[in-house]
């Protein structure tokens, strides 16, 4: 069968033009602001809570009462300026331990992770491997009858690490014997009642 001229159609171009869209019009397009000076001082490549901290106007306004609302107000905190007059923010890495009760305790993201840093499947699943290995990682890596998900031993690790800062409140699990000596605030709750009593 015949194609009458398709292939003449095709490469002088008529079909399958395409206009790619420009994905970037959200950032230069302000929003509609009726106010001149706010709008005089709005920054499109800014989050509104960036625009109005510049501005000096409050953005979390309910966070006295709720904490989702505080975490954010802080997260969009500006950064303090360096006495050379700079705004750079230094990156480095979180040490794992601290030297004043052996680790650091870091808060956590969101309201439900501050309550409880580590969820009761998680606890469980650690609590199972902890029971049979200790803190030995790499054999707890290679037993795949505990270790089922098949975690790395780095994984395991930092799940060790946040089930040791755990509270007595905060632990749903039975702490193991060979890893009671490093629960540390675990210990530090056991010693505050028996000195209350």
């Amino acid at each position: 069968m015949v194609k009458h001229g398709a292939t003449k159609k095709r490469r002088s171009g008529r079909t399958g033009r395409t206009k790619l869209k420009n994905r970037n019009h959200q950032f230069y397009k302000p929003p509609n602001i009726l106010d001149k000076t706010v709008r005089a001082m709005w920054n499109p490549r800014k989050s509104p809570a960036q625009n109005m901290a510049d501005m000096g106007l409050q953005s979390g306004v309910n966070s006295s009462i709720d904490k989702r609302a505080e975490s954010a107000k802080e997260q969009w905190k500006a950064p303090e300026a360096k006495p050379d007059g700079s705004k750079a923010i230094e990156l480095f890495d979180i040490p794992q331990t601290n030297s004043a009760n052996g680790i650091t305790k870091l808060a956590g993201k969101t309201y439900a992770q501050t309550l409880l840093p580590v969820s009761i499947e998680d606890q469980k699943y650690i609590r199972k491997c902890l029971a049979k290995h200790g803190d030995d990682y790499k054999r707890m890596m290679r037993d795949i009858k505990t270790n089922d998900m098949q975690h790395t031993q780095s994984k395991l690790k930092n799940m060790a690490e946040k089930f040791y800062q755990l509270t007595k409140d905060q632990v749903k699990v039975d702490v193991p014997e060979k890893v009671m000596h490093l629960m540390v605030n675990y210990e530090e709750e056991e010693d505050d009642d028996s000195s209350s009593e």
